[in-house]
């Protein structure tokens, strides 16, 4: 190998030594199943989370609004409502 020249393919060749026993069949597959794993990471999960944040201060605020709601009142307050 080092007494070779740049450029040629002897003796290591491409496809015969170096990608040995691999076909695309084995490299789309991986590189969907990487893709899918980064799309998930770096997008699906921080969406989830913003979209938990936001529900959770969604629930937040209208409990607070039913526990106004729920303060005693005198009879006369009841008929202004």
């Amino acid at each position: 190998m080092v007494g070779g020249t740049l450029g040629s393919k002897n003796p290591v060749h491409p496809n015969d030594h170096v990608n040995m026993s691999q076909s695309t069949n084995d490299t789309f597959p991986t590189a969907i199943n990487i893709a899918a794993v980064e799309s998930v990471v770096h997008q699906l999960l921080p969406n989830l989370q913003r979209l938990r944040d936001g529900l959770h201060a969604k629930a937040e605020a209208f409990s607070q609004t039913l526990l106004n709601w729920a303060e005693p009142i005198c009879r006369t307050q009841r008929h202004s409502v």
